[in-house]
């Protein structure tokens, strides 16, 4: 597996699982148009890592198949600075297979470094028990809870390293 920056040729891969109604049902919005995506991608690519008020979106490939199976994340905010929210979502076809731990396990470190950051955050829906359980098995602590959403939070202390070369990490 690889975690890359976006790249255009990624539109058919992201608008497979992007638009997936099992994919889409615990996020908010629209499924992106394939404009609207094309757009995403371009800007996803040329990002700075630097960018504030932004989200720094990456691709997960399979590296053997050359093929785009999810994305993850990060929100940096301009304030607080050294804060983040990650998210993450993958084609429901490779669910259940520990693509997302894998990734979230290399990205988390890597996000902290590249970012300067001290603490991440990740929000999701109460019924999402997948997305949910992901953070509390990457080490994720449970900070927030309402009738909408489930916050929850790790500090860089509790991120555990990962060599980025070894994590297939390519910024």
């Amino acid at each position: 597996m690889t975690i890359r920056r976006f790249a255009p040729g990624d539109l058919a891969d992201f608008l497979a699982y992007q638009g997936d109604p099992a994919v889409r049902r615990h996020l908010p919005g629209e499924p992106m148009t394939s404009a609207q995506a094309t757009g995403y991608l371009a800007a996803q690519a040329a990002l700075d890592d630097g960018a504030r008020d932004a989200w720094h979106g990456f691709a997960v490939e399979l590296a053997d198949e050359k093929r785009v199976i999810g994305d993850l994340g990060v929100w940096l905010p301009a304030r607080p600075a050294k804060t983040g929210d990650v998210g993450f979502q993958f084609h429901p076809g490779f669910h259940g297979r520990g693509y997302a731990r894998e990734a979230m396990q290399a990205f988390l470190p890597y996000a902290f470094e590249t970012f300067a950051l001290k603490t991440v955050t990740a929000t999701c829906h109460p019924a999402n028990s997948a997305s949910w359980g992901l953070m509390e098995r990457l080490g994720m602590h449970r900070v927030e809870e309402a009738e909408t959403h489930v916050r929850y939070a790790l500090a860089r202390s509790g991120a555990r390293p990962v060599p980025l070369r070894s994590a297939g990490l390519q910024p």
